[in-house]
């Protein structure tokens, strides 16, 4: 069956996030059930959700709150054999937590970092608890904190609207081991992600970076998470 490749599927800073992915949906191949039932929050062009039904085999049901969205994936999905596996809804992004499952695993891949407010995130974990089956996973691949340079150019030079919102630290950690019974979670970028543009350059800070300060809860430009129920 033909598929993406991961760094398509990925689209965005591909050196960072792609290992990330990779390491989330490894882990959780391991442990699902073979034609397992994959709820996808965000699928955007719909391009991970044709390799995860692709590659694994999973039928993917995917939400979105743009409707422009639903037909550029619904044609990825045909281009690239997976229709069968793949739906694409949308839905209003106050109705996301009315969904009901039960899914076998929830994919999500920078949704969580929208969220300012402590309760609604609260609100967010326990939907995803809710709407697994008894022995489902959640795969979550989020932005996390980082560190003081991730802060300041998130503020002061990109002026993100979300540079002070909810994005994955040690509280966000400690959420998710209060919420699910088992969680396995891995960082990856400290400042090695400023280099991404610079191949060479990328390589050896992210070796130095590992070897002398590796990414953790409170510093990591992406927290990949595997929770299971």
């Amino acid at each position: 069956m033909a598929y993406p490749t991961l760094d398509e599927a990925v689209e965005w800073r591909i050196p960072v996030w792609k290992p990330a992915v990779e390491s989330t949906l490894t882990r959780a191949a391991g442990i699902l059930p073979p034609a397992a039932t994959v709820l996808e929050i965000g699928y955007n062009s719909g391009m991970m959700s044709c390799y995860m039904a692709g590659r694994y085999g999973w039928h993917v049901i995917g939400y979105d709150i743009r409707s422009e969205a639903a037909q550029e994936a619904c044609d990825n999905a045909l281009r690239y054999g997976v229709n069968d596996l793949c739906e694409f809804r949308t839905c209003l992004p106050e109705d996301t937590l009315a969904i009901t499952g039960p899914f076998d695993a929830v994919f999500l891949k920078s949704v969580l970092y929208h969220i300012a407010d402590v309760s609604l995130y609260r609100r967010w974990l326990d939907w995803l608890h809710g709407v697994l089956s008894d022995t489902g996973v959640v795969m979550a691949v989020e932005n996390g904190a980082g560190g003081m340079l991730d802060r300041l150019y998130r503020k002061v030079i990109r002026r993100s609207r979300w540079a002070d919102f909810l994005l994955f630290d040690r509280w966000a950690e400690a959420e998710f081991n209060k919420t699910f019974r088992s969680v396995d979670m891995r960082y990856f970028g400290r400042v090695s992600q400023f280099f991404i543009h610079q191949p060479a350059a990328f390589s050896l800070v992210r070796r130095v970076e590992a070897r002398f300060f590796p990414p953790d809860a409170d510093h990591c430009f992406v927290a990949a998470i595997v929770a299971r129920k």
